[in-house]
């Protein structure tokens, strides 16, 4: 159960209920009124947040409509806060809504006009790893805002929401905090006729698809952009669809889309059932189904995947494009933080393929690691490396000691008592980017690993080992030696539990 302290300048009770109404009261929720809520955050302790797994702040300057100096003072107590504790922090927008506007030749309307007056402040507030805004305004903008408010009665019990407007903020706050306790999505997979375009490019012909900027294909040519970015921000695509390959393939090459036929890592195209294919997918990838997101038009593709393969997050594309912005602004294609890592991820898992196709020409796999020429670069307590790191904790799955998400701050906390070993791959075919981590808890001349974790582009070539190796011979160049092994398994760490095994100290594991 997440455990979360309220804090506004409004009346958040029907708020509340309908939260844990929402949530099946999974989350313990303690809230607090504070009409000075500048004084509240400067005088608050950490330790009195220790029982706490988030903290949403909210402060309505749509509502109270204070000076704009006001508003820096609240962002620098917000500040404040977020560098003394490492829980996470929700803070609304809705702070940032200036009463006080730029004169119109120079305004960008009163919801914008403080951030841009006070830039850097909001900016070192963003960047803190800690805190995540909360979209109350895009929130008030979808219900409407005077469908949202009664101002009226607000300024009589402190409480100025709408029914609607209650039931909006709760449902979007039940997302948010269910994406921040959850693993994000890794792969979007993509259904090609009446999804990709308008059309069935089998029948219809290429000339006869539709996805463009007229009526009749602005939907598909909008999607196909809106998946462009995420691609950018580092997920996965990946096609799955009943068809020719030859026919889709040259759809690709001859029509003006976004999307290109190289922006798809794997390619399923073919007769099979897309359960079978979605599996396959999987296992190229080597992730689990669990951190797919599938699109498609067709109901009974959709609901075959929801019974056979539970965790795929399915989405219906109908022709309604309401529908098509609502699931775009949805948490599943979100990311906590888009690293350089991110941004590469598609041109890595296409090095991948390559070392596999490559793997076949060698009569054995010693062979082909040593042809590889394989760098590794071990590093101690880089903190320019935790964003990264901190990521890879919430983010690994299948070799993992112990799963428990690490925010920068908690990773440097450890540092403290112990130390954080990083790994940097490379080859002849490029750069693995950031692959390992071992956290070692020191006692005196004693170590204890605390967490093991490898990227699975990285699995498979005996680089596992020789991080390991070379971290345990470190320590014991220093005569530590290595007392104790954590490790807790599960049904998804199965490589990491196969590891334990292999190796010197897997009898100590626990």
């Amino acid at each position: 159960m997440n455990s979360i302290l309220f804090l506004s300048d409004v009346i958040l009770d029907p708020v509340i209920k309908e939260i844990k109404q929402l949530s099946a009261d999974l989350f313990h929720i303690d809230n607090y009124y504070e009409e000075d809520i500048i004084s509240r955050l400067l005088s608050i302790r950490a330790i009195d947040l220790d029982r706490y797994d988030v903290i949403f702040l909210h402060s309505d300057q749509l509502y109270h409509q204070k000076e704009q100096a006001w508003q820096k003072s609240y962002c620098n107590a917000v500040l404040g806060l977020s560098k003394q504790v490492t829980k996470n922090i929700i803070v609304s927008n809705a702070f940032s809504a200036s009463y006080n506007a730029a004169p119109i030749k120079f305004s960008f309307g009163r919801y914008f006009d403080t951030l841009t007056a006070y830039n850097d402040c909001f900016k070192e507030l963003t960047a803190q790893a800690n805190v995540f805004l909360f979209d109350f305004i895009g929130v008030c903008m979808n219900v409407g805002l005077n469908t949202f408010y009664n101002y009226n009665l607000g300024h009589l019990y402190q409480m100025p929401y709408n029914k609607l407007g209650i039931k909006a903020i709760a449902a979007e706050f039940v997302s948010q905090v269910k994406f921040l306790s959850t693993e994000e999505k890794k792969v979007i997979v993509l259904d090609c006729d009446n999804t990709l375009w308008k059309g069935i490019v089998g029948e219809d012909g290429i000339d006869g698809i539709e996805c463009d900027k007229n009526a009749e294909g602005i939907l598909h040519y909008n999607l196909q952009l809106f998946l462009k970015s995420k691609k950018e921000e580092g997920f996965l695509l990946c096609l799955c669809s009943k068809n020719n390959e030859e026919d889709v393939k040259e759809a690709f090459e001859k029509k003006n889309f976004p999307l290109k036929w190289k922006d798809f890592v794997v390619k399923k195209i073919n007769w099979d059932d897309k359960v079978s294919n979605l599996i396959e997918i999987s296992k190229e990838l080597n992730v689990g189904v669990d951190s797919f997101i599938f699109i498609d038009d067709n109901l009974f593709e959709l609901n075959s995947i929801n019974e056979l393969l539970k965790g795929v997050s399915c989405i219906h594309l109908s022709a309604d494009y309401n529908n098509f912005v609502t699931f775009t602004q949805s948490f599943l294609f979100r990311k906590k933080q888009i690293l350089k890592e991110d941004i590469e991820k598609t041109s890595q898992y296409e090095l991948e393929k390559l070392r596999k196709e490559t793997e076949r020409e060698f009569a054995s796999l010693d062979d082909f690691i040593e042809s590889l020429n394989i760098n590794l670069e071990i590093r101690l307590n880089d903190v320019a490396d935790f964003p990264r790191l901190s990521q890879m904790t919430g983010k690994t799955n299948q070799f993992n000691f112990n799963k428990h998400p690490y925010n920068e701050e908690e990773l440097r906390s450890f540092i403290e008592n112990g130390r954080i070993y990083s790994l940097k791959v490379s080859d002849k075919y490029g750069d693995y980017g950031t692959v390992g981590l071992i956290m070692v808890e020191l006692d005196n001349q004693a170590a204890i690993v605390e967490n093991y974790l490898m990227s699975c582009r990285a699995l498979g070539k005996k680089i596992e080992y020789k991080f390991y190796d070379n971290v345990v011979e470190s320590l014991l160049s220093e005569g530590i030696l290595l007392k104790e092994i954590r490790f807790k398994s599960n049904d998804k760490n199965i490589p990491a539990q196969t590891f334990l095994k292999s190796i010197e100290y897997g009898s100590k594991a626990q």
